[in-house]
């Protein structure tokens, strides 16, 4: 067994050992996605080899991230793969140690964070020293209690501007650790996302852009649709334009949506004001932990009470 940095022409083999281990395809031009074009950095992934044969795969995807005001490189968390026939081998743990060996003395990358399941969850933290930082709730809104009405300030768009990183970069600087929402990366995140379709729902007065929604729909297990807020561009000044934001955007859908749903940190100042218009804790819970590759960010990052976070920081939605 030999474990290798990536090389040009190993995806072909990456995708074949993904549909292998999960019974399912990986389109070409969602990995180039995430993993080639991806405006952070590229390539950030370790390879176990028997000879030719591809037996094992860890990979992460940087970005940017805000650390007490500061702005440094960090990591999300990816895939990991081992080829069914060499399972129990401890392939993961040998090509995690190594990844994040060389995220850290290569490219000076100061955490990886990510979202393990429930499968994984034990050996992030028993195998690879993470921390667990919360289970995370989702807050859900039952549309039943909404009106579908249009409004004549709101407007789709169909990418970002300045104006929507610096709205989201003033909302997230009431926290110490946040990830970085520079255009450049909404726009790789949300709108030259090959995998799924996001809306940017936008209110516009005679000022200019008071608030804005990412948003894109679910199918739910019940055969309706849920709509996920992928990033709350209202701040906590304007945030009675929330339930006018819901209206339209559920009018200008043909699905039928159940619920709303989002992230949002419990030491938000907007969490109340969510509660007010009727979201409820619900949904499964998700894990969040996180390995720091810096031991000078242990104490801050490790207080959940520091961090901003949104649907958007996950690769699930």
């Amino acid at each position: 067994m030999e474990v290798k940095d990536f090389q040009f022409g190993d995806e072909k083999d990456i995708l074949s050992l993904f549909e292998i281990t999960f019974g399912r395809f990986m389109r070409q031009d969602v990995w180039q996605w995430r993993f080639q074009n991806n405006p952070a950095g590229k390539h950030y992934i370790k390879l176990m080899w028997e000879n030719d044969k591809l037996v094992g795969h860890y990979a992460v995807s940087p970005f940017y991230m805000n650390i007490d005001s500061g702005l440094y490189q960090a990591s999300l968390s990816m895939t990991t793969m081992t080829h069914p026939d060499y399972n129990g081998r401890g392939f993961f743990k040998i090509l995690a140690t190594e990844l994040y060996k060389t995220l850290h003395e290569q490219y000076d990358i100061k955490l990886v964070m990510g979202y393990p399941n429930k499968n994984s969850h034990y050996g992030f933290i028993k195998n690879l020293q993470w921390k667990d930082l919360a289970v995370v709730h989702h807050l859900v809104l039952n549309t039943s209690c909404l009106k579908r009405s249009k409004s004549d300030q709101i407007f789709l768009t169909n990418n970002f501007r300045g104006v929507h990183a610096s709205l989201l970069k003033r909302i997230s600087s009431e926290f110490c650790l946040s990830v970085e929402r520079s255009v450049e990366y909404l726009n790789w995140r949300y709108v030259d996302n090959p995998l799924n379709k996001y809306y940017i729902f936008e209110y516009v007065d005679e000022v200019g852009l008071r608030g804005f929604l990412v948003v894109k729909l679910y199918l739910m297990l019940d055969g309706t649709c849920g709509l996920f807020i992928m990033e709350n561009g209202i701040d906590s000044e304007n945030m009675s334009l929330l339930p006018i934001f819901l209206s339209h955007i559920l009018s200008s859908f043909s699905e039928k949506i159940s619920t709303v749903n989002t992230w949002l940190p419990l030491f938000d100042r907007r969490h109340i004001y969510y509660e007010k218009n009727g979201f409820m804790l619900g949904g499964k819970p998700t894990y969040w932990g996180v390995r720091f590759l810096d031991p000078k960010f242990d104490l801050l990052g490790s207080d959940v009470r520091n961090w901003y976070y949104s649907y958007g920081d996950s690769d699930v939605y």
